[in-house]
């Protein structure tokens, strides 16, 4: 089997030749050491090293997006990791660019901190206007900008029908948790201005179908919703509001996307077991994360919905960062024997973005191969 057919054998909860790998976000740092190139010269899930680039060189966007494509494409062929999660494109250089500080930047009027690996609004809102956000919801069109499926269109071209590729789009929570201040409100809305988490969940969930049925229709397989639902704690509302609000948002980008021809995965960190069933419920083909470090256990989701989903997971990052080999290798040994060979997909439990232990990162690619093999 090549990478395609033995990520959607898992998808379809049967059994493929081995089990497939995945990895949703291999950090630069661990890029260079698979590349053999200097983390500052590495492009994907790098933006400050794309922003200096633009500001010094004014590298050409065109070229940018297709250097990321090859860099996610050469990651993929050296380890052998079968699903590639492709990136939006970078659309254009921002009118406004300036670095401020060691890893504080001005995009467009606003601040920008890249910090644990992502780009943080430092100017995000301190506080929101429920009827400001109702109107801006209700009388804003949904505007899709091409550009941002320009690396999808490489990968699709290069590789379509040998890798599996997945692009994002999600409108139930994402952009809701991704914006700290918002979703303080957004959890107080919910029992005081419902109407308002309602506008903003249809609203959001309007883009994502949009941006979602655009990559299939430019060569997705997949669609990976990134929702992160709960915390270590558990899901950030009730089972009770998660069906009020956000499982029919949730339910209509899976009929959506899977009425395309393609796969509607979701990822999800935190502890989501008590609304698990309403999102397996909601028309899910398979779960990425399974938050061993919030408390999940792949064998509970295994043995309560593993003939229903495809599980992908759930190599805990802190074995991964921290453990001797022996470690890695015991890890991956109880992801093989929890997820077992048939619809599981073995990959980090939710992501190493943070991490740097580039040779526990191989070591347990490299392991998965050899034990995932069918017997």
């Amino acid at each position: 089997m090549n990478s395609w057919e033995r990520v959607v054998k898992a998808m379809e909860i049967s059994t493929p030749d081995r089990i497939p790998l995945y990895e949703m976000h291999i950090p630069p740092i661990i890029a260079s050491r698979i590349l053999g190139k200097p983390a500052g010269s590495i492009l994907i899930h790098n933006p400050e090293v794309v922003y200096l680039l633009m500001v010094e060189n004014s590298l050409d966007i065109d070229k940018i997006n297709e250097y990321i494509a090859g860099e996610l494409l050469l990651l993929h062929r050296i380890t052998g990791i079968d699903w590639i999660r492709v990136v939006s494109a970078y659309t254009a250089k921002p009118k406004i660019l300036k670095r401020l500080d060691k890893h504080i930047w001005m995009i467009n009027g606003r601040r920008y901190k890249w910090t644990g690996e992502t780009l943080w609004d430092i100017d995000e809102p301190a506080s929101y206007d429920p009827d400001e956000v109702i109107e801006f919801c209700r009388n804003s069109p949904v505007e899709i900008n091409p550009k941002i499926f320009d690396i999808l269109r490489h990968l699709v071209k290069e590789v379509k029908g040998e890798f599996f590729l997945s692009f994002d789009a999600d409108g139930s929570w994402g952009p809701i948790v991704s914006n700290p201040n918002l979703l303080k409100h957004v959890l107080i809305w919910m029992y005081k201005r419902p109407d308002v988490v309602e506008a903003l969940i249809e609203f959001n969930t309007k883009y994502a179908l949009e941006v979602g049925k655009w990559a299939i229709d430019e060569g997705a397989d997949a669609i990976q919703m990134c929702v992160d639902y709960g915390n270590k704690i558990g899901p950030w509302c009730s089972p009770e509001m998660f069906r009020r609000f956000i499982k029919p948002a949730l339910k209509s980008q899976c009929d959506a996307f899977k009425r395309r021809g393609a796969f509607a995965i979701l990822h999800s960190d935190g502890n989501i077991t008590p609304i698990l069933s309403d999102v397996v419920d909601a028309g899910i083909n398979a779960y990425q994360g399974i938050d061993v470090t919030a408390g999940m256990s792949l064998k509970w989701v295994k043995q309560n919905y593993g003939d229903r989903i495809c599980l992908v997971g759930n190599v805990d990052p802190r074995v991964l960062e921290f453990g001797k080999q022996e470690d890695v290798i015991a890890e991956v040994e109880r992801c093989i024997r929890e997820g077992g060979r048939r619809g599981h997909i073995l990959s980090a439990s939710a992501n190493i973005s943070i991490n740097t232990n580039a040779e526990n990162f191989l070591l347990m690619v490299d392991y998965a191969k050899k034990r995932g093999l069918r017997v």
